[in-house]
């Protein structure tokens, strides 16, 4: 059974799925598709782009939510809980850094470090953190490059799914570490 988190960050990967179809339907998505479609230039363009910023949003979002979720679960104090929801508050982006800042604080520092699946190289949850992060940074202050590959975004909504469902299973780790029962 996945967290709350878990579930809320599914609504909004649907709202990602939703924009890379219609990347594909006005561009083809692959290589080689039309450069313009009825005048407009890079018609995929602007869905590509939506689509990276709700993800990096979405997954900023599930870590935010998921280290609250994880501390209520802990039975830290109520000022302990106050003092999280202020440094949650305070972060902002999905980059690394504020990801182990935020985990830290419920024992699990340096979470991504520890994460790895079959086929996934070591240091790649790092650099697909950085890249998100630094993807959607680029569009939301305007200096991104002209071309929002779709391939890109693709990827990234599916290692956004796994390594979701990967601190999930950490986080419930951490919980029952401390209490003997498991959260979700």
């Amino acid at each position: 059974m996945p967290s709350n988190s878990r579930t809320k960050l599914d609504v909004a990967l649907a709202d990602v799925d939703a924009q890379i179809k219609h990347a594909v339907s006005f561009a083809g998505g692959t290589r080689g598709a039309p450069a313009a479609v009825a005048g407009v230039a890079r018609p995929g363009r602007p869905f590509t782009r939506a689509a990276t910023v709700l993800l990096a949003a979405a997954f900023e979002g599930y870590v935010e939510s998921l280290v609250t979720e994880t501390a209520t679960h802990l039975a830290l104090s109520a000022e302990q809980v106050r003092d999280l929801k202020t440094l949650v508050g305070r972060s902002h982006g999905s980059n690394i850094h504020h990801i182990h800042g935020l985990f830290a604080t419920v024992g699990m520092p340096f979470v991504l470090d520890e994460i790895r699946w079959r086929g996934l190289p070591r240091g790649a949850v790092r650099t697909f953190v950085k890249d998100l992060s630094s993807r959607r940074n680029k569009i939301a202050h305007g200096t991104a490059p002209e071309n929002a590959r779709l391939a890109d975004v693709q990827r990234w909504r599916k290692l956004v799914e796994r390594l979701s469902n990967e601190l999930d299973k950490k986080a419930a780790d951490r919980v029952f570490s401390a209490t003997n029962a498991r959260p979700w």
